[in-house]
């Protein structure tokens, strides 16, 4: 894995800590300040292909510079629950977990720990559904395990 950082964020070693033991070979990661006037806090994409990288393999991350911290971030969870609308129609909804990120580190970690998801996703041939879901899963169990997050 190459890490291309381009902000003043420490976050290389504890990216290529936190996938040791997944396959990473001639996977790009590119870490960059996100266009001025952005109004996210942070953006995350997996690239399949692109012009200039035609067998993909590229995670680009993009965090805003005017942050205030504690950041806080839905993940999607496994856990759906219905309600009966005001016309009796039953309603199905996605349970979303919010987690607090309170420095820009933890906060790359996590977004990177979804994009490698679907990184892993792509060189094993899978094009399943429910992939946001399972992404965000993975990046929970990794983000716990490491202690940056509380077990629930």
């Amino acid at each position: 894995m190459i890490i291309e950082n381009n902000t003043k964020f420490c976050i290389s070693t504890a990216l290529s800590e936190a996938v040791m033991g997944y396959p990473t070979d001639g996977l790009l990661v590119e870490i960059k300040y996100s266009p001025a006037g952005s109004g996210r806090y942070i953006s995350g994409t997996y690239y399949r292909m692109t012009p200039t990288r035609r067998h993909g393999k590229l995670i680009r991350l993009r965090i805003n510079r005017s942050n205030r911290y504690p950041v806080q971030v839905q993940f999607k969870t496994s856990d759906y629950k219905r309600k009966i609308d005001s016309r009796g129609q039953t309603i199905i909804y996605q349970k979303m977990r919010v987690e607090k990120f309170n420095t820009p580190e933890d906060l790359l970690l996590a977004i990177f720990l979804h994009e490698f998801s679907h990184y892993l996703d792509h060189i094993e041939g899978r094009n399943g559904r429910y992939k946001q879901t399972k992404a965000d899963k993975f990046a929970i169990d990794i983000l716990q395990r490491l202690d940056v997050i509380a077990k629930r």
